[in-house]
């Protein structure tokens, strides 16, 4: 069965706390969400354009989007990766260990 938590603080005398990757997503899909005229989630697809995998406590984000005609791919991705980075580092105190945006064609 795969991981659906990570943990945060390891198991002590009171309990032990964990995020499950779902939160993750849930944050990525936030920071997608702030700027539509620029990119969207491509759920056309797969069921979900944002997925999270724990491997061995290794965080990675998948991502598809499709990004407008007009702008730079590569510029609009790679700020997209830090503001999704930088916010779960924010509100989870977690570093993600890779973060995988995949353009999948484009808004006209």
């Amino acid at each position: 069965m795969a991981q659906e938590y990570i943990c945060l603080k390891k198991t002590n005398e009171i309990g032990s706390i964990a995020i499950n990757k779902k939160v993750f997503e849930s944050i990525a899909r936030i920071e997608i969400g702030e700027d539509e005229t620029q990119f969207v989630p491509d759920s056309s697809r797969f069921k979900n354009a944002v997925n999270c995998k724990i491997s061995k406590d290794e965080l990675v984000l998948n991502v598809d989007l499709k990004v407008n005609y007009q702008l730079n791919v590569n510029e609009i991705c790679s700020r997209l990766q830090d503001k999704i980075y930088h916010s779960i580092l924010h509100m989870t105190g977690v570093k993600m260990d890779l973060i995988d945006i995949k353009v999948t064609g484009f808004i006209f």
